[in-house]
């Protein structure tokens, strides 16, 4: 095996190993913008609320005749 060779292999390697890395911490390590209260606290945005009850769909040209009633 050759300079080259040896020299792609050693490149490809590397990079799936640092691509590795940065997908194990991007999934690992929250994203996003951190807000601060006065006293330095980090303040943390409160889990959101599922809906009380689906809607069914309806069709628009139900709607449309219905309010032009």
């Amino acid at each position: 095996m050759g300079f080259t060779a040896t020299f792609v292999l050693i490149f490809l390697v590397a990079f799936v190993l640092i691509g590795g890395v940065v997908m194990y911490l991007s999934k690992t390590i929250d994203h996003g913008e951190a807000r601060f209260d006065a006293s330095g606290k980090v303040i943390r945005d409160p889990a959101p609320t599922p809906p009380d009850e689906a809607k069914p769909a309806r069709r628009l040209e139900t709607d449309k005749a219905e309010n032009d009633e």
